[in-house]
């Protein structure tokens, strides 16, 4: 039996539960971050907003996904619905996560706003374009092709770096 390499352990472990919600939470940190960065006083308020937009987020997604899934688990009750809802979309608070940390780290040492917010940006843009490159490698593609899907899923992560730039 073969060991199992790090890139198939990501793998394994993104594609389990919802990788979409680990993709939705860095997307929508990043985004508060951005928009927020150089409007407010402190770190803590960037990170106090990322956090509740990121919890309001995933609220609506586990809201949206018990109650439509009537439609298609017709007769599962409620507080089931809702169970595998939040079990499911958890994935979205722990995409927001690796941000969350950089920045609370890069101001514990000492880092302003702008760099703290910034490196979680960067890291983001890594995040998605990581995300990107397991995904078409998981899914057969050479490592030409995933370098291209990789490039184009950190794309996003560059325009909310641009953002923040012109949002100044």
């Amino acid at each position: 039996m073969s060991e199992e390499t790090a890139t198939e352990r990501a793998t394994r472990l993104i594609a389990r539960g919802n990788p979409a919600g680990l993709l939705y939470g860095a997307i929508i940190t990043g985004a508060v971050m951005s928009a927020t960065a150089n409007h407010v006083p402190s770190t803590a308020r960037v990170v106090l907003a990322a956090v509740f937009v990121l919890a309001v987020y995933w609220l609506a997604d586990v809201y949206v996904r018990a109650f439509s899934d009537q439609f298609t688990h017709a007769g599962s009750p409620l507080p089931r619905r809702m169970a595998a809802a939040v079990r499911h979309e958890s994935r979205v608070l722990l995409g927001g996560v690796p941000a969350l940390v950089v920045v609370v780290v890069a101001a514990l040492l000492g880092a302003d706003t702008a760099l703290a917010v910034n490196l979680a940006l960067w890291l983001t843009v890594a995040e998605l374009g990581a995300v990107g490159y397991l995904g078409a490698r998981s899914a057969g593609s050479s490592r030409r092709t995933a370098f291209w899907e990789s490039l184009a899923a950190a794309l996003l992560g560059v325009v909310m770096v641009v953002a923040k730039t012109f949002l100044h």
